[in-house]
């Protein structure tokens, strides 16, 4: 998984391409202490360029969801298709986040 995040308008993009999977847990906790740094109220996952997301990966979402939520911020998953799309689906995670 490679990852860039960029600041906007009192929001944070994090934009994600490849494979995530359990072995990038380390990136993810990157990718939350960048969200307790910046203090963003909206945090966008941007997954277009996403090609497999593995049930690992899906908990590392929510982790970062249930810090936020904590803190009053808005989390949203944009841009899955494909196999991500259909995991996003079957997982129901339209209850625990934003979806565009």
């Amino acid at each position: 998984m490679e990852y860039s995040c960029a600041s906007h308008d009192g929001g944070l993009a994090v934009h994600i391409k490849g494979r995530m999977t359990h072995a990038d847990y380390k990136k993810f906790r990157e990718i939350l202490q960048r969200i307790n740094d910046d203090s963003p109220q909206r945090i966008i996952f941007d997954l277009a360029g996403v090609d497999f997301v593995d049930s690992s990966a899906l908990g590392m979402l929510l982790i970062v969801r249930d810090a936020a939520v904590q803190q009053s911020r808005t989390v949203v998953l944009k841009g899955g298709t494909g196999q991500v799309a259909k995991l996003i689906n079957i997982s129901k995670l339209h209850k625990y986040f934003e979806i565009e």
